[in-house]
């Protein structure tokens, strides 16, 4: 009777550390994913500056869905560390769910913008650098995984779709110049949970 329980206590053990780790896979939400992004573009980008509008070098910020709010308007404070460029913004755009057994698919956005001054209008090329090392990144490992530490729950992985689309603004900026990317990722499907019998 003893060796009857215990077998039965290990198998329902089993069974929720299985459980768990199916939930834990399914946890991928665009959120999470969005993050996962951000966090993966400021790692590929750590230690390349370029120019911003404060006239120094700056490494390649990277933010989510949208540029903060600048507060307050008090024009005596020292507002360089305020200024934004170079940035890329991971916009969620939209997603799609086929039916209840496919893949999560989601379109992000990403803007690109930097700054250069100079008057031969050659800002477009870190625009077009910048999308060649993303499409590099997820050319050479079209994976991303969701970690505990980039603002989401554990989950994943979560695959690129090709095509990737990019495009170089067409009007006159200067000195600004953007640029946009369109990645499409498959996410893991969320399965119907099996009640425990």
């Amino acid at each position: 009777m003893y060796y009857h329980n215990f077998q039965t206590i290990n198998i329902i053990k089993i069974y929720h550390e299985k459980r768990q780790k199916v939930k834990e896979a399914n946890t991928t939400t665009p959120e999470f994913l969005q993050d996962a992004i951000t966090a993966d573009l400021a790692a590929l980008f750590e230690g390349q500056t370029l120019s911003s509008s404060a006239g120094d070098k700056r490494t390649i910020r990277v933010y989510s869905q949208d540029l903060p709010i600048i507060e307050g308007m008090d024009e005596t404070e020292d507002r360089t560390e305020e200024i934004p460029e170079p940035y890329i913004i991971v916009r969620t755009n939209e997603g799609n769910i086929p039916d209840a057994n496919s893949a999560q698919e989601v379109d992000l956005i990403l803007v690109i913008c930097v700054y250069d001054n100079n008057p031969n209008r050659q800002g477009y090329r870190d625009v077009l650098h910048i999308i060649q090392e993303i499409y590099g990144r997820y050319a050479k490992n079209p994976l991303v995984q969701i970690k505990p530490d980039s603002g989401g729950a554990v989950g994943g992985p979560c695959a690129i779709k090709f095509p990737i689309k990019w495009v170089t603004q067409q009007d006159d900026m200067h000195p600004y110049y953007f640029g946009a990317m369109s990645l499409k990722f498959e996410a893991p499907a969320v399965r119907q949970e099996v009640p425990f019998i």
